[in-house]
């Protein structure tokens, strides 16, 4: 029996290359995607990449057509962002959301032509714990994330008859190298509140958990016969998810 093929997005570093590399050592058939492949500075032995720009959409089509039939999709490229939503540039707006949503429903909408007619299929999305809680001065990107969930789970329900699972993970705070997208007006009057947020921010990030963290409960996840609609993982994510329960919203 062939190993499981899977396509993981975003695979040229963070999350998504400790995706791949666990998915690979676990004997799955892995190919990545980056923007630039011919850049990425450590490839993954033994790991395909293949071109993928998730704002162009004939490069998602190339990316679909190259790739071919897949069992496995992984969504996990995407962007950040940090501004005042009440400065925010609305053509930033539209590109996050272009990149964290549209971008990744247009390349999920491309393979799942070929699971529905095989009958099988798993859709892993890497959402965020900001697509649960609305993060100060990350409005655009938490609005993006909760957009993902919603996008996952009413998926899920559509495609389950077929065969295809499609499963939502949110990690909570990761140590990666990703750089949000920064802006303040210049006269802002947010300068001070962003600046300790994004302090907070750096903070955290420095003693999140490892990505590789995030791979494992990834692979885990994979290989349930039938897995829940979400999961969370990292540092006190889970628990913070479990309190909301109990907790009100205020």
């Amino acid at each position: 029996m062939a190993a499981p093929k899977a396509l993981v997005t975003g695979a040229s570093k963070g999350i998504g290359r400790a995706i791949a590399a666990v998915l690979q050592g676990a004997g799955y058939q892995v190919t990545g995607t980056s923007r630039q492949p011919e850049s990425i500075p450590e490839r993954v032995p033994g790991i395909d990449y293949l071109r993928l720009d998730l704002l162009d959409e004939r490069s998602i089509e190339e990316c679909v057509e190259e790739a071919g039939p897949i069992d496995i999709l992984i969504n996990n490229a995407g962007g950040s962002q940090f501004w005042p939503a009440a400065e925010a540039p609305l053509e930033k707006v539209k590109k996050l959301f272009e990149l964290n949503l549209f971008g990744l429903m247009s390349l999920t909408r491309g393979f799942l032509s070929g699971m529905i007619e095989r009958r099988s299929g798993y859709i892993l999305n890497i959402g965020s714990l900001a697509g649960r809680f609305g993060l100060p001065f990350q409005s655009s990107y938490s609005a993006s994330k909760f957009a993902l969930a919603g996008f996952s789970w009413s998926l899920r329900t559509e495609v389950k008859k077929f065969g295809i699972r499609v499963v939502l993970l949110e990690p909570g705070h990761i140590r990666t190298s990703i750089t949000p997208n920064l802006y303040l007006a210049p006269d802002s009057v947010f300068k001070d509140d962003m600046a300790r947020v994004l302090e907070e921010r750096d903070r955290n990030m420095a003693k999140g958990a490892d990505p590789t963290e995030v791979a494992k409960k990834a692979l885990k996840i994979l290989k349930m016969r039938n897995p829940g609609p979400s999961y969370t993982v990292g540092g006190t994510a889970p628990l913070l998810v479990f309190l909301k329960r109990f907790m009100s919203d205020r």
